[in-house]
């Protein structure tokens, strides 16, 4: 039975039961995920589910319930256990569902082509020589991903919304690890796409230059320098401190962005984006995880912070509408708040001329330790890291083993510069490099 079917089991046993407020929400992922290593491949993956939750409003309380079966029974138990989680709960909680007759933008993802499997093993096999190739430093140990995806999400409701999404992601991911005179150093790249479509030779040499590129490193003094954190740093570090901008984290005292709208939190050249249309990403969609109508907003416009990120629950707590930005792991999961395709507005300066505009610095374009050394509500970090000192204006000899430390809303307002190079990637949050004012470095 498939998902409309069963979807309209679901609602006339609700409306049997005399239900007047409900909600169907549906995942189903597809995939195929497969490791090179050693010369063969050494890991494969192939997954095909699907799952529902049904949420309903009974007794004035909401219930939940999943399945992973879709037959007719199961439609019954499935309305009749969330009507028993309902009548069970004590808490009281506001009910909340998507109205109907809203508008959605029309979304056309990225398609990703499914190849049989035995060409996505020759193309993991591949890209593994190319690096092999790429340099005799490259070692037995390393490795190669290749990975392909799509995910559909349903929303349905009582309220007249039936929505459907479908996102694709496709990716070639080598991981290589060199070795020259007893020192080991590692790297990993990856391309977004059609596998068939991906220059392995370029991606290969690129991820084993990255590695390379760390031979040989030193210790910094400890000192301040002007910073340019790399576009990669720059987005991990986004994307620990994400959470700061939830109105779900700042009306339960999880962050200091309380209050803070439409005051100035950051540079005047500082501009953040979430953008669920963003061109270049695989995860584009036009409505939440409520079915609320997503659309590209500036969180943070030329340093002012103009909105928190809402769904219904904390918008109707903040007497605002919500930004559409409700989200559930899965169809279990309760929700919550998170972004969607997360970063900072590009500016127009390339890397070299940030590096120029550092004098004497530290390039970081790594960062580790990011859970464990930075607190998302007080913005503090310390964290391990490795790059390049960067001197009269030039990149310079690589380093690694220090630590910066800092705050990151006050490295927010210390943002003077930002580079034109972005890439979302993998985790949807992103940044280009950005030029800070000083950061504290702790090396030898």
């Amino acid at each position: 039975m498939n998902y409309q079917e069963f979807k309209d089991l679901v609602f006339n046993m609700a409306k049997a039961k005399n239900l007047t407020e409900y909600e169907l929400f549906y995942q189903e992922a597809k995939s195929t995920e497969l490791g090179a290593f050693g010369g063969v491949i050494n890991a494969f993956s192939s997954s095909d589910s699907a799952e529902a939750g049904l949420r309903c409003v009974c007794g004035g309380h909401i219930g939940y319930a999943s399945t992973s079966l879709f037959t007719e029974a199961e439609a019954e138990s499935l309305v009749e256990r969330a009507m028993e989680n309902a009548l069970s709960m004590e808490k009281e909680e506001p009910v909340l569902f998507c109205k109907g007759g809203m508008e959605y933008k029309e979304v056309t993802p990225r398609v990703v082509e499914d190849i049989p499997t035995a060409q996505m093993v020759e193309i993991a096999l591949k890209a593994l020589q190319c690096c092999r190739e790429a340099d005799p430093r490259v070692t037995e140990s390393s490795m190669t991903s290749a990975v392909i995806q799509h995910s559909t999400t349903c929303l349905d409701n009582s309220n007249g919304v039936h929505l459907q999404n479908t996102t694709h992601l496709g990716a070639v991911i080598p991981q290589v690890i060199v070795t020259d005179n007893g020192e080991t150093c590692d790297a990993y790249d990856f391309k977004l796409g059609n596998l068939h479509e991906a220059d392995l030779e370029k991606l290969a040499k690129d991820t084993v230059q990255k590695a390379l590129d760390k031979m040989g490193a030193g210790v910094p003094d400890s000192g301040k320098y002007p910073l340019v954190l790399g576009s990669n740093a720059m987005s991990s570090l986004l994307g620990v401190f994400s959470s700061a901008f939830s109105a779900e984290n700042v009306q339960n005292g999880l962050s200091l962005m309380k209050d803070k709208e439409g005051e100035q939190i950051a540079a005047e050249c500082v501009t953040l984006l979430d953008d669920p249309f963003y061109a270049e990403s695989f995860r584009q969609t036009s409505f939440d995880a409520e079915g609320t109508p997503t659309r590209c907003k500036a969180v943070v416009d030329k340093g002012v912070l103009t909105t928190l990120l809402h769904n219904l629950a904390t918008a109707a707590k903040a007497g605002v509408e919500s930004t559409g930005n409700a989200y559930r792991g899965s169809v279990e999961s309760p929700i919550t708040v998170r972004p969607g395709n997360f970063y900072f507005q590009p500016g127009e300066f390339s890397a070299e001329e940030l590096y120029e505009k550092a004098g004497n610095g530290v390039l970081v374009t790594s960062l580790g330790g990011l859970h464990a050394g930075a607190d998302f509500v007080t913005g503090d970090f310390s964290l391990q890291s490795s790059g390049f000192m960067i001197r009269d204006g030039k990149k310079a000899e690589p380093v690694k083993s220090f630590t910066i430390a800092g705050n990151f809303y006050q490295l927010l307002k210390d943002i003077t510069a930002l580079g034109n190079d972005i890439e979302l990637g993998l985790s949807c949050i992103g940044s280009p490099s950005v030029l800070v004012k000083e950061i504290t470095v702790a090396g030898k």
